[in-house]
Order: C-alpha cells, then sequence, then structure tokens
C-alpha cells in the first residue's frame, strides 16, 4: 500500500486539527496582561545565608494570543532566581528576564515589576545563647522565687550580624496559674528576628518555684 495513502482519513483531519490551532492561534488578538507570580531562591550556598529582607512575589507582565494567556496560572510561572554563582558574602543584584521564567512560546515578557531583586548575604554563623521565661499571671500575694529550664542554651543560626545581635531567646508567656508548684511544662523559646533559625529543636522545659512575694519596704522616716 501506497505509505502516502496509508491511514488516509487520519492524517486528513490531523492535518486539519494542526491548521484550526494555528489558525485559532494566529487569528486571535494579542493581549497584555499582569500575573502576580511567587519567588523561588535555588542553590543558596551551604556557608551563606541571605540577611536583606526576600522578595516573595513579583508582577509579570506578559503579552501573547488571549488563549494562550488565559490558560497560564501563577503556579506554573514563579520567578527562579539561581544563587549558585555566588561565591562569597556581599551584595549581589538580579535582573529578572525571560531566562528567570519558563514562559510557553507565544508569550513575551513585557518587563517584571520589581525588574531587578537585590540581596544582601551574609556568612552563616552559629551561636548558643541563654533561654530565659517568660510569666504571666503570678498569684496573688506570691512570686516566682527560682526557675530552670532544660536545656539552658539553645543554638541559633543566620546571618552573622543577625545572630550577633541576639543576646538570649525567651520562652512563650507561661500561665504561673496553670503551672502547679514544683511540675513541668514544656513550651516553646521564641527568636523574634524572622531571619535566625534554630538548629534543633526550640522546645524547652520550664521548672517554677512560687515563694510570696517581699513585703515593699517602710517608708523611711521623715527628716528632722
Amino acid at each position: 500500500m501506497n505509505r502516502l495513502t496509508h491511514n488516509l482519513g487520519l492524517k486528513l483531519f490531523s492535518l486539519a486539527a494542526a491548521f484550526g490551532l494555528w489558525l485559532s492561534y494566529s487569528g486571535s488578538r494579542e493581549l497584555t496582561t499582569s500575573l502576580p507570580v511567587s519567588v523561588q531562591y535555588r542553590n543558596i550556598p551551604k556557608n551563606i545565608e541571605i540577611s536583606s529582607n526576600i522578595v516573595e512575589q513579583v508582577h509579570l507582565i506578559l503579552r501573547g494570543p488571549a488563549p494562550l494567556l488565559a490558560r497560564l496560572s501563577a503556579s506554573q510561572l514563579p520567578v527562579v532566581i539561581d544563587l549558585a554563582e555566588v561565591s562569597r558574602p556581599g551584595t549581589n543584584t538580579f535582573t529578572i528576564s525571560r531566562v528567570n521564567v519558563g514562559l510557553p512560546a507565544g508569550v513575551v515578557l513585557e518587563r517584571a515589576i520589581p525588574a531587578q531583586i537585590q540581596l544582601r548575604t551574609e556568612p552563616r554563623i552559629s551561636r548558643e545563647v541563654p533561654v530565659l521565661p517568660t510569666f504571666e499571671n503570678p498569684p496573688d500575694g506570691t512570686g516566682v522565687s527560682s526557675w530552670q529550664i532544660v536545656p539552658p542554651r539553645l543554638t541559633v543560626v543566620g546571618p552573622k550580624s543577625r545572630v550577633d545581635a541576639i543576646e538570649s531567646v525567651h520562652t512563650d508567656p507561661v500561665d504561673v496559674l496553670a503551672v502547679p508548684e514544683g511540675d513541668e511544662i514544656r513550651t516553646a523559646a521564641f527568636i523574634g528576628d524572622p531571619q535566625v533559625h534554630f538548629a534543633d529543636s526550640s522546645i524547652v522545659v520550664l521548672r517554677v518555684q512560687l515563694a510570696p512575694a517581699a513585703a515593699p519596704a517602710p517608708p523611711a522616716p521623715p527628716k528632722p
């Protein structure tokens, strides 16, 4: 059988479908749209931390045929910032272009807002800091006479300037009325800096001892 006529009906249908698809796109009106997309940071060197504020979202101004634009979703088009070439701490600027976005053929990136992302990086360091308790609702006439936290110190990790600024971390507020004297309570320590994290678990065990609050000192006698 002649190869040209083998499955002729299927071939003609495929050709017509391809032509119709081309015609629909070539004849469709081009539109411009704005699409908010997330920013992903990849290949961050293990010895480096981002210490500047992180841009989490970018608006892409896209131009293309209406059917193509209608099918685009933000989850399909993250802006990818690749830090593989960052070899030392410092400031680096990344210009957002088509290279950073996996756009389908036929869709043009007019511009991004912001058009550039500037990151400041620092050496990653770790340091042990003491854990301090935070109390609330002490019973009337009593106060916390002593407390113990296990472990008493936790290791924090992050950009050098931010880790150096942390002198201690505090527990979540502990309601003294809800903790029987001598009992233990598990609670979490809180750093307070979003760029710094704990090397391990932030859970600590707190033991509390109560005692009568010290009476206020009597007023001093008037001077003669």
